[in-house]
């Protein structure tokens, strides 16, 4: 493994539930000899990414990341216009919605509304969840480029539930049926009782910029309801990549719910 594949695997141990980690620790999470793992750590609190709290020894995120989340947010609002998008779908389906950003093994939360009444569906923002796994995975993997599609499913396949998809056939036939409905469906693949539905979005790449998600209660989507999120779905993807590119992209599955 690369010195840089090392440090970013490393960084990678930092979460909610982990916001502050000891170098054996690290060093056992990174599988990492402990004089190699200081030595990373050392290298990236030179340049601002780690720090080291004085009172407990543990180390944690540094200050470097809000720069780059800053340039990042310059480049590309996502978050604000994300959490714009949102607000407006859990509104108008008084559900759980959230905006899915992939990453290297998963797709990250940009943004989540959780409804003002009803059934509310919680979400874990610093949680990536695989790709098989979800109905933003699956949404993201239908209409990613081939190339890309290939790379991840070569990935690890685990199963979150007992209902999670890992066979790679059957996952493949999940994917077709997503591309013809031009959005995904998943029930209880996450978490026991919880269904979703979910369409990607994009901006200006071959794949997906990211998914928007309505996470419902399993009992209450049956097929009247699905449709109905659907359409709204689309009418949330319209908005979204209008907001970031100026109008919606021709590659957007949203012809296929929203005629």
């Amino acid at each position: 493994m690369k010195t840089v594949d090392k440090a970013m695997f490393l960084l990678r141990q930092f979460s909610l539930e982990n916001l502050e980690i000891g170098l054996n620790d690290l060093a056992r999470a990174t599988d990492q000899d402990k004089a190699v793992t200081r030595r990373l750590l050392l290298s990236l609190i030179n340049h601002g990414f780690i720090e080291q709290n004085p009172e407990t020894r543990k180390y944690r995120l540094g200050h470097a990341f809000l720069s780059l989340a800053r340039l990042r947010e310059a480049t590309v609002p996502m978050v604000k216009a994300t959490q714009v998008v949102t607000q407006w779908l859990s509104a108008q389906a008084n559900e759980t919605v959230h905006v899915g950003i992939p990453g290297a093994v998963g797709l990250g939360t940009a943004s989540f509304t959780l409804p003002a009444r009803g059934n509310v569906i919680n979400l874990q923002p610093a949680e990536t969840y695989p790709y098989h796994s979800s109905s933003s995975g699956l949404a993201f993997l239908a209409f990613c480029s081939e190339d890309t599609r290939e790379r991840l499913l070569s990935l690890k396949r685990e199963k979150l539930t007992r209902f999670t998809v890992t066979d790679e056939a059957e996952l493949r036939d999940v994917l077709r049926e997503t591309r013809s409905r031009g959005y995904s469906c998943a029930r209880n693949t996450v978490e026991i009782g919880v269904a979703s539905v979910a369409m990607p979005f994009f901006t200006d790449g071959k794949d997906p910029a990211g998914t928007i998600a309505i996470a419902v209660p399993d009992l209450n989507l049956d097929p009247a309801r699905q449709a109905e999120l659907a359409a709204l779905l689309g009418a949330a993807i319209r908005q979204l990549e209008t907001a970031l590119t100026g109008a919606p992209s021709p590659r957007s599955p949203v012809s296929l719910v929203v005629q």
